[in-house]
């Protein structure tokens, strides 16, 4: 007799594997076509943000096994609009419950928020929806 039920734990858990762990980046993209700054200094804002939340998250389980699988890191860069949806993504991770850990670069002096990047993470539904909200897109061109 044949059933398409697994035999054990283990051939049920692999259909319903983790996803890896990945962190999202996302920069404002009028930076680059209205404002006139460069590839390399909104590169610069990237490598800030990511730097500081990984710095802030340090303790977290998910940042450290993150780290400790340096040829399996997995990043996206996706962009947003402006100031204003970029701020509204800030908000909306930080008023999530429990609150998204991230960090929203704001360059200095000219106290411009430039670029948010999200702690290691496995792509939960709250993120996602963040995102959406926040008009949150993949990086093109």
């Amino acid at each position: 007799m044949s059933t398409s039920a697994p035999n054990s734990v283990a051939e049920s858990g692999a259909s319903q594997q983790l996803q890896p762990f990945i962190m999202q980046i996302v920069v404002r993209r009028d930076l680059l076509e209205a404002e006139g700054w460069g590839v390399g200094p909104l590169m610069a804002q990237v490598a800030h943000a990511t730097s500081a939340v990984l710095h802030e998250t340090r303790d977290l389980p998910e940042t450290k096994a993150y780290l400790d699988d340096l040829k399996n890191m997995r990043k996206v860069v996706l962009q947003t609009a402006d100031q204003t949806s970029i701020e509204r993504l800030a908000s909306l991770l930080s008023a999530s419950d429990p609150s998204i850990p991230h960090h929203l670069w704001v360059e200095q002096p000219e106290n411009v928020p430039t670029c948010l990047a999200l702690a290691p993470n496995r792509r939960e539904s709250k993120i996602k929806k963040a995102l959406d909200k926040a008009g949150c897109r993949l990086w093109k061109g």
